[in-house]
């Protein structure tokens, strides 16, 4: 029965199509929950916010998304994402879905209603919420925009990190690129990268780097965005009086559960905080929220020379192997078996600082396949020395 469900709920849904409109992006909102235990305590809670969220979607007839963890069993959380168009208040779907929701919701659901003004609409129902999967990390989340990012800004940003990681992790939405996609896909990078650093450090370095790019130029960058686990919520728009707005909820110290917001979605207004611009929270079950100044001057995490990422691997035929480097450096790029002996030499001399991407097919200096087993890819930058372990499979 589950399977079946997942199978029907992972389906795009696909109505009649809708022109693209000239609309303010304002118009899109979003909501998200996060709790600890059985949500039949809060069940008419989380009708109540997306009735409500429903009723908004008058104002967008681009359609409306939601995506709920499911868990099949004790071990794995399992993405379930439902996407509609039209609008959700004539769309008989929606109210399924959040009865499935309520049914079958473990731990976090996310649900989004959308303007056509960040893309393209014609035969698209609303893609938010998007999933995205960390290569170097193992992170997965949901995550819903709010607003508008100039394409071009974060295409550039993505990859001058790693050119290769839009080909690992690539947009649902290409080469008509969605800005929310790709944000989505550069915070994911963040994570991916500062592999050593907290979420938290590396989406107030995903802001503070896409805000230095874009300068003077206005852009909304509200998003709400959950692992299962924990849920984060950021309010930040240049200039800050264009309206776009944030809100918890409930008005509590500490709660079995929390919700973010575009706006209060019933009638307690009261019982709804607004998160001040430029503020990213954290809310975990049974802990009191954390508001960060994403533009603090505390200590960031900094990208030095080293691996980047190593994918796939494990491998069967070729893998790609990436690195950087801060500045002109001596290097060699070495592939060493499990007894410590040479195997093959990838890479030797002087570079210059950015970023380089290595192929490596599982075999050595004669050309000749290897066994399957783990090797270790080791990179000597000056006098450092990195060591990744490559598995290799057949």
């Amino acid at each position: 029965m589950v399977c079946g469900l997942i199978v029907v709920l992972i389906t795009y849904f696909i109505a009649p199509h809708f022109t693209s409109q000239d609309r303010n992006a304002h118009n899109c909102r979003f909501w998200g929950i996060i709790f600890s235990g059985s949500d039949s305590s809060f069940e008419n809670t989380i009708r109540s916010h997306l009735d409500s969220l429903k009723s908004l979607g008058t104002n967008n007839p681009d359609g409306w998304g939601i995506c709920y963890y499911l868990a099949p069993d004790s071990s794995v959380l399992l993405p379930v994402i439902s996407r509609g168009e039209p609008s959700a208040p004539i769309d008989l779907r929606y109210d399924r879905v959040v009865n499935d929701l309520v049914n079958y919701v473990e731990g976090s659901a996310i649900a989004h209603v959308r303007s056509g003004s960040s893309g393209l609409t014609s035969g698209i129902p609303d893609p938010h919420p998007f999933k995205r999967d960390g290569f170097y990390r193992d992170f997965h989340m949901l995550f819903a925009h709010n607003g508008l990012v100039p394409v071009d800004a974060l295409l550039a940003l993505i990859q001058s990190i790693d050119p290769t990681y839009l080909a690992l992790n690539p947009p649902d939405y290409a080469p008509d690129y969605l800005d929310s996609d790709l944000y989505a896909i550069y915070i994911m990078e963040m994570i991916d990268v500062y592999h050593n650093y907290s979420i938290e450090e590396c989406i107030k370095l995903a802001i503070t780097k896409i805000d230095s790019a874009l300068g003077t130029n206005s852009a909304q960058f509200n998003f709400v965005m959950s692992d299962g686990s924990t849920l984060w919520a950021l309010h930040y728009t240049k200039p800050s009086e264009r309206g776009f707005t944030l809100y918890y909820y409930p008005h509590e110290e500490i709660s079995d559960y929390w919700v973010a917001a575009s706006k209060p979605l019933d009638t307690l207004e009261s019982w709804w905080v607004a998160v001040p611009n430029s503020t990213l929270v954290t809310l975990k079950p049974n802990q009191p929220p954390q508001l960060i100044n994403i533009f603090l001057r505390d200590a960031q995490p900094s990208l030095g020379s080293g691996f980047g990422l190593i994918h796939p691997n494990p491998f069967t035929t070729n893998t790609m192997i990436t690195y950087h480097l801060l500045q002109t450096s001596d290097i060699s790029l070495k592939i060493y078996d499990v007894t410590g002996r040479l195997v093959r030499t990838l890479s030797t001399g002087t570079e210059n600082s950015g970023f380089y991407t290595v192929p490596w097919d599982g075999r050595d200096s004669r050309g000749v396949k290897l066994a399957n087993g783990t090797y270790y890819c080791s990179l000597d930058i000056d006098e450092d020395k990195h060591v990744e372990k490559i598995l290799l499979v057949k």
